[in-house]
């Protein structure tokens, strides 16, 4: 992906970055009253939903927006050219979940456009090209990193919009990952997907201070998909695209929440003779409710978890990247994860509930 041609200071960037989050404070109080104005409501009553009035839910709309006007002031202002692939390939994966809130498009639909928002990221050059491990060992994909990096593409912003269930908790998660691959990018001098990931997290700040519990609008499945699919295309730019970090195992690390709830979702519904597609109320953050935690609560030990699986991240990739020691982080917290689902019995359906419903 040659996405941009030049390069910004650090404090450039992070400026844009903030701007995104003023264009966010900013925009989102007018969604809100747009929605209202026109019912775009996200109504209860639904068993897997926890809030208990209509809320906005089209709070993608300005994420979408406040990232995308820095977006363009930045291209404007520093002279960098850009790549309309890349904003076909993400704007495709937000109006798909943005029809989906005004209209309820069939899962397959709603897979078919995901499906053509990730070739379009693929033709701009979003691809996973070689597979690497530490001690240096390096091995090319050829052909098979297209179905690769599809997979994983869609797989991430599935992800993000699995784990979108609680009030703050999709788009806080998010805005961890993302300075933490902006982070690691610009550290590994890939200073496009840095720029993308801090613009991005300007954006999500700006959106949480409306999101954050008791949220006065939803991201909805037009942000979700949106940050997913941002988040999925900066980690392959950014933190795979260095030999010296195994391939995806950065990336899952940072994004370890919705990445493990998405797994033990599909086992979960494949256990139970459920099709993938099917909504349930077993998630990691329906089972810490129904332990008798707050949404509040919830909120904040997953943003705990995801502060430290990125700090984790970025050790590996700053100090650890060619040492035995980073595997051995890494597979620690995969056991870790499966442990704590293995606790809170996520690969079960809830017991006494009728947690099926159909799409």
């Amino acid at each position: 992906m040659c996405l941009f041609r030049g390069s910004g200071s650090l404090r450039e960037v992070l400026f844009f970055s903030f701007f995104a989050f003023i264009i966010a404070w900013a925009v989102t109080p007018l969604v809100i009253m747009a929605s209202r104005r026109f019912n775009w409501f996200d109504w209860p009553g639904d068993q897997r939903k926890v809030h208990e009035h209509p809320i906005p839910r089209l709070g993608g709309v300005s994420l979408f927006i406040s990232f995308f006007v820095s977006f363009f002031l930045l291209h404007f202002f520093l002279r960098l050219s850009f790549s309309w692939f890349f904003v076909m390939g993400v704007s495709v994966f937000f109006l798909t979940g943005f029809l989906d809130d005004l209209f309820s498009l069939s899962p397959w639909i709603k897979l078919l456009g995901q499906i053509l928002g990730a070739v379009l990221l693929i033709q701009d050059g979003v691809l996973i090209r070689f597979f690497t491990l530490p001690w240096d060992r390096m091995f090319y994909l050829g052909f098979w990193g297209y179905p690769l990096t599809l997979i994983w593409i869609v797989g991430v912003s599935n992800a993000l919009n699995l784990i979108d269930g609680l009030d703050g908790l999709s788009g806080g998660i998010g805005a961890i990952a993302s300075f933490t691959l902006g982070m690691i990018a610009w550290q590994e001098g890939r200073i496009e997907p840095a720029i993308l990931s801090f613009l991005l997290s300007g954006s999500i700040l700006g959106f949480l201070l409306y999101n954050f519990p008791p949220a006065r609008i939803f991201l909805g499945d037009g942000g979700a998909l949106f940050l997913g699919a941002m988040l999925a295309s900066t980690s392959v730019q950014g933190a795979t695209k260095s030999a010296a970090a195994f391939t995806l195992a950065v990336p899952i690390l940072i994004l370890g929440i919705p990445i493990f709830d998405t797994f033990f979702a599909i086992v979960r519904r494949k256990k139970n003779g459920l099709s993938i597609l099917h909504p349930d109320r077993g998630h990691l953050h329906h089972r810490l409710l129904e332990r008798g935690y707050s949404q509040r609560e919830v909120v904040v030990i997953f943003y705990g978890i995801s502060a430290l699986c990125g700090g984790t991240a970025i050790l590996i990739s700053f100090f650890l990247a060619n040492s035995t020691y980073s595997l051995l982080l890494f597979f620690f917290f995969v056991v870790l994860f499966l442990g704590w689902g293995k606790n809170l019995r996520v690969t079960e359906l809830p017991e006494g509930k009728s947690s099926i419903e159909k799409s």
